[in-house]
């Protein structure tokens, strides 16, 4: 991965440690290394059990693409788009992204972006999969199987949402000499999450496997859309002008971003 050298200087007085990261009560000379790594953590590696859902459904993914980009801090900017398959084992590593030298001392914020770009390296996919998503406008394509008993609906669904995850939690501390990491984390349960403005959503594939209209155990896009949630109690939107079913998933595509596992961020 291409690495970026950045150092940060701190003005001389009281006024500087209000302005810059690094500077006043956080001030430390020197430099480091800030590593970034991406993490689907078991639900994308290994799948979302039964267990998870209220309807008794479980999902794998055979691919679960990502368009990682906009990777920065205050101060700090590491260079680069790139195009993940999370679903790929990583031995509950991760993967890793980029790094950059950066001045000592607090980091406490990351923000990226999951979007389309004009261009990105393929970081653990083959070069055509990355020029597809990117030549199709896409941010995250995702495949895989449900399964409930003998029932199994296949999906395989692109995303052309466009989210900018900033002031994301990340809290970091880093001596001059030393070597940080931060881990952007998705949540593949967002996708079946059953509520837009619920603190405990719950999981529900049902709806999703009731779309299959032509009975092929494919749940498309399309079918998707054709489902009105104008009689769905539980598919809440709140005052959203979403009323299908498509539209509600790919809403919930833009809150999948967190960050160092259960770590907050604001989306945009």
């Amino acid at each position: 991965m291409k690495t970026s050298k950045i150092r940060h200087f701190c003005l001389g007085g009281a006024l500087a440690g209000a302005l810059l990261p690094g500077c006043g009560e956080d001030e430390a000379s020197g430099e480091g290394i800030w590593g970034l790594r991406i993490y689907g953590e078991p639900f994308i590696e290994e799948g979302i059990p039964a267990s998870a859902f209220t309807d008794g459904w479980a999902v794998r993914f055979d691919h679960f693409y990502v368009v990682v980009s906009g990777l920065k801090a205050p101060g700090v900017t590491f260079d680069g788009a790139y195009v993940f398959d999370l679903a790929r084992p990583s031995g509950g590593a991760g993967h890793p992204i980029t790094e950059a030298m950066v001045a000592a001392g607090h980091h406490p914020t990351l923000g990226y972006a999951i979007r389309p770009v004009s261009a990105a390296t393929p970081a653990n996919v083959d070069a055509p999969v990355a020029e597809a998503l990117v030549a199709g406008g896409f941010s995250m394509q995702v495949e895989g199987e449900a399964t409930r008993g003998d029932e199994a609906r296949r999906f395989a669904w692109r995303f052309a949402t466009a989210t900018t995850y900033t002031a994301c939690e990340t809290d970091q501390h880093l001596a001059d000499g030393g070597r940080i990491e931060s881990q952007l984390t998705v949540h593949a349960d967002h996708l079946f999450y059953d509520d837009l403005d619920s603190a405990e959503p719950g999981l529900a594939f049902d709806l999703i496997a009731g779309a299959d209209a032509d009975g092929d155990g494919l749940v498309t896009e399309v079918e998707l859309a054709a489902v009105d949630l104008a009689t769905q109690e539980r598919y809440q939107v709140g005052s959203r002008p979403i009323t299908d079913l498509w539209r509600f998933i790919e809403q919930q595509a833009t809150t999948v971003g967190h960050i160092d596992g259960e770590g907050h961020c604001a989306a945009e």
